[in-house]
């Protein structure tokens, strides 16, 4: 299956489970079918809008990637360049994920901190409303998307049966070295993650009663990470 299969299993998903959950609020606001329902929903939301965002970012790094490696076609990089300038998926899929939070932390605001339950109805609305456009938009970025790797398939395979024709071997692809900026940044910002969720959700904001152990070991160990791959580039750069 392709990606946009999975896409599209879990926006059939997600519509009716948008509406469900609007439904639900208007005739049966506070009760546990909408908390529930909506629970679900902003699940399912956030997934598949996440889902859509790393899909973009992998797939234009693989391809750019082929394209300075393998030396495929200048039209292809051009093609590319022009699709990713556009960038419709990422506010798209961020903007739909966060109003479903959004939604669903004014739901519990308006019981714990007497907030109008006007926010969370009109939220809840904009959601519903923007998310059913959003994911129109983003399968047709997802299939041209699509496209766009195929075309690369294809260039890469005829590369491929060229150079098996002359009787040279495959080039090998690099293996990701694990001691990396890319994976130190991610591990020293995204230890800190468990612990705000933590304090903000789970504590209600009572930081105190939340311990930094392990993610502050976790984060500081992505510091030195990224100390060690920033001296081997520069080492690197001046060999």
């Amino acid at each position: 299956m392709r990606m946009w299969h999975y896409f599209l299993v879990g926006a059939l998903l997600l519509a009716p489970a948008l509406l469900a959950t609007l439904l639900l609020g208007v005739f049966f606001d506070g009760t546990p079918k909408h908390l529930w329902a909506g629970l679900f929903t902003a699940c399912v939301g956030v997934g598949v809008h996440t889902l859509v965002i790393l899909f973009m970012l992998v797939t234009g790094r693989v391809l750019r990637e082929a394209i300075r490696s393998r030396r495929l076609a200048p039209d292809l990089l051009d093609e590319l360049n022009r699709f990713f300038a556009r960038k419709r998926a990422y506010p798209l899929a961020g903007l739909g994920a966060t109003l479903l939070v959004a939604t669903g932390v004014l739901g519990y605001s308006a019981r714990g901190f007497g907030i109008s339950p006007a926010w969370h109805f009109l939220f809840g609305v904009m959601a519903v409303v923007f998310n059913l456009w959003a994911l129109q938009e983003e399968y047709r970025a997802l299939r041209e998307n699509q496209r766009l790797v195929d075309r690369a398939a294809d260039a890469l395979d005829a590369l491929d049966r060229a150079t098996l024709e002359r009787g040279e071997a495959l080039p090998e692809s690099e293996p990701t070295p694990l001691i990396s900026l890319r994976n130190g940044i991610t591990l020293a910002i995204g230890a800190w993650l468990p612990y705000l969720y933590q304090a903000v959700i789970t504590r209600r904001g009572a930081f105190e009663r939340v311990s930094v152990h392990p993610w502050l070991e976790a984060s500081l160990l992505g510091l030195v990470v990224v100390v060690i791959a920033w001296r081997a580039r520069a080492a690197s750069a001046q060999g």
